[in-house]
């Protein structure tokens, strides 16, 4: 493999996650003199860098500013503030800093497709890497999901790269080049860590600064006016009519509600394998990408699309019994989320939501809840004062756990109904993430219920 050089003698990477581990290696592997750095005492991958590289410093706990006498970079883990002081003095002292991603664009030798949104990103990531392998192509996929990016770089060059990305990775990057890049939707999400919205959507915003392509959904509002820079060509997608071949949509012809571009059938509707109104817009994202970075959409591709039947915790059937669907959204860890899953029911709701509310505003949720369930059911931290943002819209309960809700639930939903856990919250008050909290869902379900 050539390595190259890299123009920083001594670095710190601020972090020892996956992403923090692989930086870690990324530079030692090219000769940069290194110091980790983690708040915890016991990060996750510390043992993986003390048996690979035991010669490097890890320094757990409390650090200082003498940790950046000397240092030329800081390779910042996604899950650091940028806010810190210690990156505050850094900033003072003139050192670079930047993330794993910023460190893949530097590198990377083949075309990038580059996927962002608050909700959706490893669906579409997903549809678009499946449909691509479907064609033929080599394709590497990381970034926020499965491998870290710089892990996909290696002596063979794909044909593409395919990169989900989260704000908080595009907070640090600034060089890479996208043939096309998506924003799938925004909503308030991880205000426990923005100032304000208004911060969030930007860092998200720069996943398009250096694009070839947009490619954006225009029944969002807040992307429905977004202003694109000269010299990016813009692609909109939506659950309307397309009126020119810069637009993906649907149509009915009568017989048939069939995916569109401008006046181009290219897949019924029906035919999708996902659940929810909502997949409809996520495949209509994949094949807006797919198309604007340069590969036709073909049969094949198709099959793959009509194929995936959507990911776990993303709004997955679990059951249905006595004309009740019971729906596993857990991956819904924001109101927008659980929004979009109400949405794409087409039936009524006995909706299960709470956990750690990561101080969003709840305005929106409570209004969906009205309009598209009969009865909610909460549970975890933050169930109260989600029950105050929804008032009197609906009848609420306050549940003890998810069992207790999941009781509940098969006692109050009617045929015809789903029971739809999407809990517009992240996990860690009662699991240890949102797969740990999604799988104890399927499990009682299918020992409460059956």
């Amino acid at each position: 493999m050539n390595l190259g050089t890299l123009p920083w003698r001594r670095a710190v990477v601020l972090g020892l996650g996956a992403s923090g581990f692989s930086s870690a290696q990324y530079l030692i592997e090219r000769q940069v003199d290194l110091q980790v750095l983690d708040t915890r005492d016991n990060p996750p991958f510390r043992d993986n860098l003390e048996n690979a590289f035991p010669d490097v410093p890890v320094h757990c706990g409390i650090y200082d500013d003498a940790h950046l006498n000397g240092v030329d970079v800081i390779v910042v883990s996604p899950g650091v503030s940028l806010s810190e002081s210690f990156l505050k003095e850094a900033r003072s002292r003139k050192i670079e800093i930047l993330g794993d991603i910023e460190l893949f664009a530097r590198a990377c030798p083949a075309p990038v497709i580059a996927i962002t949104g608050s909700n959706g990103k490893t669906t579409v990531t997903t549809i678009v890497s499946e449909m691509l392998r479907a064609q033929g192509l080599d394709v590497r996929v990381g970034g926020n999901i499965g491998r870290p990016a710089l892990d996909l770089i290696d002596d063979h060059i794909p044909d593409v790269f395919v990169l989900e990305l989260s704000s908080f990775q595009l907070e640090t990057t600034s060089s890479l080049r996208p043939r096309s890049a998506a924003i799938l939707n925004l909503s308030a999400d991880h205000m426990d860590r923005y100032d304000d919205f208004g911060s969030y959507a930007n860092a998200k915003k720069r996943i398009l600064t250096n694009a070839e392509t947009a490619v954006i959904n225009v029944d969002d509002s807040n992307l429905a006016q977004l202003n694109i820079d000269d010299g990016v060509q813009k692609i909109s997608f939506s659950l309307s009519c397309p009126t020119s071949d810069q637009e993906y949509g649907i149509r009915s012809d009568g017989s048939h509600e069939w995916i569109m571009r401008g006046s181009q059938k290219i897949v019924r509707t029906d035919l999708l394998s996902m659940n929810g109104r909502h997949n409809i817009l996520n495949a209509l994202a994949a094949i807006g990408l797919v198309e604007s970075s340069g590969y036709p959409v073909s049969d094949r591709m198709i099959k793959a699309l009509t194929e995936f039947r959507g990911l776990p915790h993303r709004c997955e059937q679990v059951l249905s019994k006595d004309d009740i669907t019971w729906i596993n959204d857990s991956k819904g860890t924001n109101p927008g989320a659980a929004i979009a899953a109400l949405r794409g029911m087409g039936r009524p709701v006995v909706l299960i939501s709470g956990g750690q509310s990561k101080g969003a505003d709840f305005t929106q949720f409570a209004d969906a809840v009205q309009r598209y369930t009969r009865q909610v059911l909460l549970v975890g931290e933050d169930r109260l004062w989600i029950a105050e943002a929804i008032g009197n819209r609906v009848p609420v309960t306050l549940a003890d756990d998810l069992n207790h809700a999941i009781r509940l639930a098969s006692r109050w939903a009617q045929s015809g109904d789903a029971v739809l856990f999407s809990p517009a919250c992240a996990s860690f008050d009662m699991f240890k993430n949102f797969e740990h909290r999604g799988d104890v869902f399927r499990q009682l379900v299918q020992e409460l219920i059956t």
